[in-house]
C-alpha cells in the first residue's frame, strides 16, 4: 500500500536514468533489488526479483517506459542481463542505438545509494 502511495506521488522523470541491481537478503532470502534513479537523484522505481536474468532486467525497463515515458538516455553498469535487456529495449520501444551507456563510474551515483539498504 505505501509503495502505491508513493508511485502516485512520483510520477515525474527526467532524461537520464541510472539503473542498478544488488543483492539483498530478506527474511533470510537472498533476492535482486532492480532500481532506477533519475538525474537528480531521485528514485523512479524499484522491483524486486528472485533471479537475475535477461527477462528481469527487461521487464523492469519495459515498467519504467511505460509510467515514465522514453529516455534519453540510460546508464547501466556492465552487467550481461542489462545489456541484453537493453538492446532488446531499443528495438522494441525505438529508442536512438546510443542511448544506453554502460559504465561503472558513470553510476556510481546509484552505486553509493546501495549502501543504506
Amino acid at each position: 500500500i505505501l509503495y502505491q502511495i508513493w508511485k502516485k506521488k512520483h510520477k515525474k522523470a527526467y532524461y537520464k536514468w541510472r539503473i542498478d541491481e544488488t543483492y539483498i537478503k530478506i527474511k533470510g532470502k537472498w533476492s535482486y533489488l532492480y532500481r532506477a534513479i533519475d538525474a537528480e537523484g531521485h528514485t523512479l522505481d524499484i522491483w524486486l526479483r528472485k533471479q537475475r536474468d535477461n527477462h528481469s532486467a527487461y521487464a523492469f525497463i519495459k515498467r519504467l517506459i511505460k509510467q515514465f515515458g522514453k529516455p534519453q538516455k540510460v546508464i547501466t553498469d556492465q552487467a550481461p542481463s542489462t545489456k541484453v535487456a537493453m538492446a532488446k529495449v531499443i528495438k522494441a520501444f525505438k529508442l536512438k542505438p546510443d542511448c544506453h551507456c554502460t559504465s561503472k563510474y558513470l553510476n556510481n551515483l546509484i552505486e553509493q545509494d546501495h549502501r543504506h539498504i
